[in-house]
């Protein structure tokens, strides 16, 4: 594993003066020279510390060529891919917990614990400015310890801070031209909701005693809601406590993991999780990235950036994907039996087919127009659930369940209610492709879209490409719909 520690080691003595480097302090800099050196040197036991304690990031970059694609002439880019040979269930990415970002590591101690009765113990933010959300918690408790630390010129992590100075949102850096021309799309409300989680991140600092008398304003609320939403990742807990604790987001501080790809596809994205491992006789909690197969020196290694379509993707990240197994789409059909109460019967009901939340009633549609088949099975199973067909006999039925388009004659005796349930998910899945492909016709005149469609600017390009790219798949989504017979 290369080691990590050298690259922050030679940013934290950048920042010297005289010949602090070196041990030799120049006359007349005395004090200077030493303060630096003692920054120096913290910097140096810090990352010595994370060493010992098990870090360990085996990749490194490399450049590989992209070949003409639909939407990109061949090109080269930097990829991050495994420095050594690494064996099925081994560590690529291995971190002690301490060193990634969040509220639990938040410096100083007394801003740490203020943050958490704000947000959670006294639940100030919920009863003051009425947000309830656990999405805005999670994002201001990400937030607060990111704008504290880069505040901080001599912070462990200045290196990384310096290297994400000039991310971006791509749909906050929008005009309202460019704005005008998501009307009618899935992502029509994009700009709308992450100007919400800026100005809820700038409106609320005050409440910390951290930034009452250096408030946190516009263009540091818009950064850091930037690097949140690019670079926060989520960590799946311990195996042992994953029914009690919800995965959780964190920021990686590391340069390296900034080079690492996306990939929309979970099975070739590899997830972060929690792990207890003993390193020097004694038990480290740290966050780890495993291969699921051996993987050759060379091979290239993905991070996940979410569950989200390509119009999603676009709007957050600037980039579109080739393939992506994450549909079109986002409207969720809530079965009228649903329950938030994860302990209540139909939700263990529910749990069983893999329905656990309601992003599993999302319509989301592949380029073909075919539904999800996680729509399609779920919204089944609340239909039968609802209407009193359901019989625990349907989970050695799975592949059924989610099979779409319907066969045209069901041979089992219960054939009446898999046709009824089949005719009111093609009823569903018409009505919302149809309603979608009209907002979108209705929403740009032809001046607007002769004007994008005639642009060279790349996020001119993008943009249409979405539009288009949705308009295609609703209108696939009908055609499949009304070639249906049920």
């Amino acid at each position: 594993a290369r080691a990590q520690d050298q690259p922050a080691a030679r940013s934290g003595s950048a920042g010297g003066q005289g010949g602090a480097e070196d041990g030799a302090c120049a006359a007349g800099a005395q004090e200077s020279c030493l303060t630096a050196e003692a920054k120096r040197l913290r910097k140096d036991e810090f990352w010595k510390g994370l060493q010992e304690h098990g870090l360990q990031i085996k990749l490194k970059a490399k450049t590989v060529e992209e070949k003409t694609s639909a939407s990109k002439a061949a090109h080269n880019r930097t990829a991050m891919v495994v420095s050594d040979d690494v064996f099925y269930g081994r560590s690529i990415v291995k971190i002690p917990r301490r060193a990634l970002l969040s509220i639990e590591t938040a410096e100083p101690a007394d801003f740490r614990r203020e943050l958490n009765d704000f947000l959670f113990e006294k639940s100030t933010l919920a009863k003051t400015f009425n947000v309830t959300g656990e999405d805005s918690a999670h994002l201001l408790s990400l937030a607060y310890p990111l704008i504290a630390l880069n505040r901080d010129p001599d912070t462990v992590f200045r290196e990384w801070l310096d290297a994400v100075q000039g991310e971006r949102l791509t749909v906050l850096e929008l005009t309202e031209r460019q704005r005008r021309v998501l009307k009618g799309t899935t992502v029509d409300g994009a700009y709308e909701e992450m100007a919400r989680n800026r100005d809820l991140i700038r409106d609320t600092a005050g409440n910390l005693t951290f930034f009452r008398d250096a408030p946190v304003g516009r263009a540091e609320a818009t950064w850091a809601t930037a690097v949140i939403m690019r670079h926060a990742r989520v960590v799946h807990p311990h195996q042992d406590v994953r029914e009690a604790r919800m995965p959780r987001m964190y920021l990686f501080p590391f340069k390296d993991l900034l080079h690492v790809s996306l990939s929309p596809d979970a099975s070739v994205a590899l997830p972060f999780q929690e792990e207890v491992v003993l390193e020097g006789k004694k038990e480290q909690e740290v966050v780890v990235q495993i291969a699921r197969r051996d993987m050759p020196k060379g091979e290239e290694v993905f991070l996940w950036p979410g569950r989200m379509s390509n119009s999603e993707v676009a709007v957050r990240h600037g980039i579109r994907f080739e393939r992506n197994p994450v549909g079109i789409g986002r409207n969720v059909t809530q079965p009228p039996n649903w329950n938030e109460n994860k302990a209540s019967q139909i939700r263990k009901e529910y749990d069983k087919y893999e329905c656990s939340s309601l992003e599993s009633f999302e319509l989301r549609f592949s380029p073909l127009g075919t539904p999800s088949r996680t729509f399609i099975r779920c919204y089944r199973v609340g239909w039968f659930l609802t209407n009193g067909w359901y019989t625990p006999g349907f989970l050695k039925r799975k592949r059924e369940l989610e099979k779409w388009p319907p066969p045209k004659k069901y041979a089992k005796d219960d054939w009446l209610a898999w046709t009824q349930a089949d005719q009111e998910v093609n009823r569903i899945v018409l009505e919302y492709c149809r309603d979608m492909r009209e907002r979108l016709k209705d929403s740009i005149d032809k001046e607007l879209a002769e004007d994008f469609r005639k642009s060279k600017d790349p996020v001119d390009k993008l943009l249409w490409h979405l539009r288009g790219e949705e308009s295609k798949t609703f209108k696939e989504c009908m055609n499949l719909a009304k070639s249906i017979q049920v």
